[in-house]
């Protein structure tokens, strides 16, 4: 005899509730063993700079079109 739709119900919840809880308890576990540190980027002034592009060559145009380092 097949069970009711009622009875079907608690089983799958049932079961979900069971799965859940594995799924919670590995994460844990994978948790405490590999705990990700957190890297802070630190950057020295020059790169800040070199980032903002003023370290970039300045260029000037002279007689005849031809760019010429300023």
């Amino acid at each position: 005899m097949n069970p009711t739709l009622h009875d079907q119900l608690k089983q799958w919840k049932k079961d979900k509730a069971t799965v859940e809880k594995e799924r919670k308890r590995n994460e844990k576990k994978k948790n405490r063993y590999h705990k990700q540190e957190k890297r802070t980027e630190k950057l020295s002034t020059y790169d800040v700079m070199n980032l903002m592009g003023m370290n970039r060559q300045t260029l000037k145009r002279g007689k005849g079109g031809a760019y010429k380092q300023k």
